[in-house]
């Protein structure tokens, strides 16, 4: 009796993943048009998103917890869309803003995107 109830459990959690991934897949997507239209309506609102994700990714959101390991990857590249979207001042405005570990992560992901991201979408 207790396998299946494992199991049902191990399942539910595996359901659960799949669906924060999707979610996180579509978010991405969403990051990444907001880059494309970044001069025409959304320029100036790209760094309230990516304090967001800083804030919860640092632990600060609802849950305490951060962004599970799985979905943060997959979040990634829209991610770094929105680092390189948001201007220079607008990130020295979330660096002063920040404290502690959010400043840190902030530095360390304009330093990955840098390093890792080169866009390749449409132009």
């Amino acid at each position: 009796m207790r396998e299946k109830v494992g199991n049902k459990v191990d399942m539910f959690a595996s359901f659960e993943m799949e669906k924060r991934i999707t979610c996180a897949c579509l978010l991405w997507r969403i990051y990444e048009e907001l880059r494309q239209q970044k001069k025409y309506v959304f320029g100036h609102h790209c760094f309230k998103f990516l304090s967001i994700y800083i804030w919860i990714s640092c632990g600060y959101g609802p849950l305490k917890t951060g962004i599970k390991r799985e979905v943060d990857e997959t979040l990634r590249p829209g991610v770094y869309a929105l680092v390189d979207s948001c201007s220079d001042k607008d990130r020295q405005y979330l660096h002063t803003v920040f404290g502690g570990p959010c400043r840190n992560y902030l530095a360390a992901l304009k330093q990955e995107s840098d390093l890792n991201f080169k866009y390749e979408g449409k132009v």
